[in-house]
């Protein structure tokens, strides 16, 4: 059931499961031996930031990203960022190599085997993707398709009560969304929050934010209105290597639409006409 929260929504279970027979196992032993060290460590944070935008460093996703970034890394993380545009990457081809034959590894070589040491030696993932026909782009969702290498074949009942699969190894135990969308509107970020909050479960990982921030094509027409943004989103970086959180009230702020619907089309007028300009159109 969805209802009335945060952008005027939040996901809610119409009714408590009720609970399996079985023991449920403890998040612990999910965690293969080698990578509980990770999950433990103090010290500086490492980040693995993955901008899924085709358009690569030219678009508004990167530049939300390349803000966030910049403060992780002035509050002392160490950060490393990929552009999965000048990777290499093929789709997963559910052979389950990786789960009945060479346990962790994935079958297939390519550029994911320059992702997958760093995503297990991370302690935080941020996934820079803007919204792509309701979701996250292709790029993105390829990279975490092939990250089901990390699970085993078993079946566990996890410590929310659900059945999944244990791990050969571990992501970043954190997860942090970054996402523009060309439209105004900011439910059209609700499939891809779903998405991304399904996924770090899935893997074992918490979900601790998203910076979700509409109106792109309006923005690249007018970037000055951009610019107060991307300050804050630094500041949350900041905060989020300092704390390993960015207080809710710092986020909604950040998200908060930039222009309304009306703003919106006036500025994306501009764009409409270079789009008819370039189609040879002249009304």
């Amino acid at each position: 059931m969805i209802t009335g929260g945060r952008w005027g929504f939040v996901i809610q279970h119409s009714q408590q499961r009720p609970p399996l027979r079985k023991e449920i196992i403890q998040k612990a032993e999910f965690i293969p031996d080698q990578d509980r060290v990770k999950h433990k460590r103090g010290g500086t944070m490492n980040v693995i930031a993955l901008n899924g935008s085709a358009r690569g460093k030219k678009g508004v996703t990167w530049k939300l990203l390349d803000s966030l970034l910049k403060g992780l890394s002035e509050g002392g993380a160490t950060v490393r960022d990929i552009q999965l545009k000048e990777m290499n990457i093929s789709y997963c081809r559910a052979c389950l190599t990786c789960m009945h034959k060479t346990p962790g590894q994935c079958a297939q070589r390519d550029d994911m085997d320059q992702l997958y040491p760093f995503l297990r030696e991370s302690d935080l993932f941020v996934m820079g993707t803007p919204v792509y026909t309701d979701n996250m782009s292709a790029q993105m969702k390829t990279v975490m398709d092939r990250c089901i290498c990390g699970m085993d074949p078993f079946l566990r009942l996890d410590p929310a009560n659900r059945v999944r699969h244990p791990y050969s190894w571990t992501m970043p135990s954190k997860f942090f969304l970054v996402s523009t969308s060309g439209f105004p509107e900011m439910d059209s970020f609700l499939p891809l929050i779903m998405t991304f909050r399904a996924q770090a479960a899935n893997f074992g990982c918490e979900s601790i934010g998203e910076i979700c921030i509409p109106g792109s094509i309006a923005l690249q027409m007018a970037p000055q209105l951009l610019e107060p943004r991307l300050d804050m989103i630094q500041r949350a970086g900041k905060m989020l290597a300092l704390h390993e959180r960015v207080e809710p009230t710092l986020l909604e702020e950040i998200s908060r639409p930039i222009v309304t619907g009306e703003q919106y089309l006036e500025i994306s007028a501009k764009y409409e006409a270079w789009a008819r300009k370039s189609r040879g159109q002249t009304t």
